[in-house]
């Protein structure tokens, strides 16, 4: 970090900012039915619709940029209510562990495009799947089994290749530097 304090001011306005949001959010939800409950005393399901749609301006109290990133927070939320609404109306069948199986199918997404267009997933997302699952991934044995991942943390090595003490490069085998196992602390 060449600027801490600039960093941490930023970090502090990006959660003032994002507080604010869902502050907002949860407020004007509440705040309209709580209104219309005090004004009326037949409760109707238009007014929910209404709560959510002023809550929902809400958003624009962040920034363009961020408000991609909060869909894909809500969208499985969203896809959560959708699913149990549906059950509960005896649309869907009610399927016993139905979210492990949506949820491997979404993992099965990342890993897809992990493993063949890296590039087009964020480079925190992909960092972290790097950091945690590295050994897990790539297969370090016969070079025909080494997969795109592999080759990324390759070329990344071949970048910055640290030097030994006594001015040798480090010859780690790659089964070993990128295995969890030889991380010390892990």
């Amino acid at each position: 970090m060449d600027a801490p304090a600039r960093t941490c001011g930023l970090a502090v306005k990006g959660a003032v900012r994002s507080t604010a949001f869902l502050s907002a959010f949860v407020g004007i939800f509440q705040g309209v039915i709580c209104m219309h409950r005090k004004v009326s005393s037949k409760d109707h399901k238009l007014v929910y619709w209404i709560a959510g749609g002023m809550a929902a301006l809400s958003v624009l109290l962040e920034k363009k940029a961020r408000r991609s990133e909060l869909a894909l927070y809500v969208l499985p939320r969203a896809g959560a209510s959708l699913w149990y609404i549906l059950v509960n109306r005896h649309l869907l069948p009610d399927i016993r562990n139905a979210e492990v199986f949506l949820f491997c199918i979404c993992m099965g997404g990342i890993m897809y495009y992990l493993e063949y267009e890296p590039d087009t997933m964020a480079p925190l997302l992909r960092g972290l799947i790097r950091r945690f699952l590295a050994s897990r991934i790539s297969s370090p044995g016969i070079a025909s089994n080494r997969n795109a991942s592999y080759t990324y943390l390759e070329t990344l090595d071949a970048m910055k290749k640290p030097t030994l003490q006594d001015g040798q490069p480090d010859e780690a085998s790659p089964s070993q530097k990128y295995s969890l196992e030889s991380i010390p602390g892990l």
